[in-house]
């Protein structure tokens, strides 16, 4: 689309630089008819060149955007598209307005009424491919100021994964004892049967002392304060 919108506007200079050569008796006002007529077409040229370089500006920047899964090289392509048909569309009023002068021109030495307008008109039309061809060059700027930011975009590495702080530690492993009938089992395993050395039914401190835990804890089980260990107080160890 936008390579036959170029060709058309390519058409519309040709015609519009196809000025007619000045005549021997041009009055004032032809003459500038003629010079604003080919100011219009000079500047109408320029608009056109101004889109095609927006174009090709679009075309890399879309290409970055291909070529990467980034969101930004994305937007910034699509930034580009933007510019690049905003300035074919003031290069085709550049262009609109280069044969409106040109046709003024044409027109101006059918009598001094009729010259008078159409000097303005010329003058008119050129003012309007200036605005036209001010618009179209911003928009080329904007397009490779894209093109260059989408490919910047597509060429940056991708972000680090996300470290998922939720992950609960490792824990340690569970070991499973199978104890004799008469242990006691709280909180703290122990073999009852095997640390009562004198079969008291009673665990003295010496006979807990093969128990680092126990043997720390021993006054806080001893709840009557006898100085040794029941079944009963065991039972209740925390």
């Amino acid at each position: 689309m936008t390579t036959r919108k170029n060709t058309a506007i390519s058409i519309a200079l040709a015609t519009a630089f196809g000025l007619c050569a000045p005549a021997f008796a041009q009055t004032a006002e032809q003459q500038q008819a003629q010079r604003d007529s080919k100011t219009a077409a000079e500047v109408a040229q320029q608009a056109s060149a101004n889109a095609q370089t927006a174009e090709i500006a679009a075309q890399s920047a879309n290409a970055s955007a291909s070529q990467s899964a980034s969101a930004e090289a994305a937007a910034n392509a699509a930034a580009a598209n933007d510019s690049a048909a905003q300035a074919s569309a003031a290069a085709s009023i550049a262009a609109g307005a280069a044969g409106t002068a040109n046709n003024a021109f044409n027109e101006s030495g059918a009598g001094e009424a009729q010259t008078k307008q159409a000097s303005d008109v010329a003058e008119g039309a050129k003012t309007i491919a200036e605005a036209a061809n001010a618009t179209a060059g911003e928009a080329a700027v904007g397009a490779q100021v894209a093109a260059q930011a989408a490919q910047d975009a597509a060429a940056a590495p991708p972000p680090p994964p996300m470290q998922n702080s939720a992950v609960p530690p490792a824990q340690a492993p569970v070991t499973v004892n199978s104890l004799p009938p008469d242990s006691v089992v709280g909180e703290y395993k122990i073999d009852f049967a095997a640390m009562d050395k004198n079969g008291d039914g009673n665990l003295s401190r010496a006979e807990a002392s093969s128990n680092a835990t126990l043997t720390a804890e021993f006054r806080a089980v001893d709840v009557n304060n006898n100085g040794r260990l029941s079944k009963d107080e065991l039972k209740g160890w925390m």
